[in-house]
């Protein structure tokens, strides 16, 4: 009897055996991991939390699981949902390489590949998600670095003419669409030159600092950009902004840059121009430019062939209106 008892249970010993050490093989992949893996059950809700997952957001599985996983996007709701049509719509229940951000713990948000799949049960019927993520926050802010320094000037932190010729037309055709006001501010340090010329380049260099931290200073931070154009121009873009509320801006600046570079024989003409109704941009730039001549008239040292950025734009076309 206990023999006959024992030859049906021999087998059921070895199964169970042989689960448990799949199961430890499974557990000791996933706790090697670094990456994200997560479960979660037909309502969104997560079942499992991985440690890569607890070392990379920060957050315990004890504090994560039974919680709706969209708690952890940093689009909420709206990303969860986007994540679920694409595993619908798919033909294998399949996303991968989904590029989304979630959030961690002290509000830190990262950006992730999340490949994730429908979880089925013997049936085939959906019993939840699999998700699994590697962080790409290292490589987004490098790529994020790197477009910065190619629209920046190095010596103030400014925005570049390159990017002052982008933005200018983006923002025009925005203006024209919306029919909203876009108004322009051109800057031109008087005697700047002189002073580079006699005292050298670091102190021109501090000056145009000085200057650059006064104009910064004095805008919506929001809202209008600043450029250096090139040598000692500068450039505010200013949206649904006229020419009058650009010369308050701009009178603003002068004030504040006046009380740093007055001993240093600098000063500051500008012109102002609001953007026309044609949306014609290089009429924009001649009108501040011309504005700008206006105020340097009389004074020493005033170019006659016109600034840098007013030569660029003779002849530009206006942006189109569905741009």
């Amino acid at each position: 009897m206990p023999a006959a008892s024992l030859r049906p249970s021999a087998p059921l010993i070895a199964l169970s055996t042989d689960f448990i050490r799949a199961k430890e093989y499974f557990e000791a992949i996933v706790a090697s991991s670094g990456d994200l893996i997560c479960t979660t059950d037909r309502d969104g809700r997560i079942m499992y939390f991985s440690p890569g997952a607890e070392l990379m957001l920060g957050l315990s599985a004890a504090a994560v699981v039974g919680r709706p996983a969209h708690d952890f996007y940093a689009d909420g709701r709206a990303a969860a949902e986007g994540l679920m049509r694409l595993l619908r719509e798919s033909p294998d229940g399949r996303a991968r390489n989904y590029e989304m951000r979630l959030k961690g713990s002290g509000g830190r948000v990262l950006h992730v590949n999340m490949s994730a799949s429908f979880l089925r049960d013997g049936r085939g019927r959906v019993i939840g998600t699999l998700g699994i993520a590697q962080d790409l926050s290292a490589r987004v802010a490098l790529e994020a670095r790197l477009r910065e320094m190619t629209r920046t000037d190095d010596l103030t932190g400014m925005y570049n003419q390159r990017y002052f010729h982008d933005r200018l037309r983006v923002e025009a055709a925005r203006a024209l669409r919306q029919e909203r006001r876009l108004a322009m501010i051109l800057f031109d340090l008087d005697g700047f030159k002189q002073v580079n010329d006699r005292l050298g380049h670091l102190e021109g260099d501090r000056i145009l600092r000085a200057f650059a931290q006064a104009l910064v200073a004095n805008i919506r931070s929001e809202v209008d950009t600043t450029y250096r154009y090139g040598g000692d121009e500068f450039i505010v873009l200013l949206p649904e902004t006229g020419r009058l509320g650009a010369a308050r801006v701009a009178r603003r600046v002068v004030a504040a840059a006046k009380a740093t570079l007055a001993h240093d024989g600098v000063s500051s003409s500008w012109g102002a121009a609001e953007l026309p109704r044609s949306g014609d941009v290089s009429a924009l730039v001649r009108a501040a430019d011309a504005a700008m001549f206006r105020m340097k008239a009389g004074r020493d040292g005033v170019r006659l062939r016109g600034t840098a950025i007013a030569r660029a734009f003779t002849g530009t076309a206006k942006p189109k209106r569905g741009a």
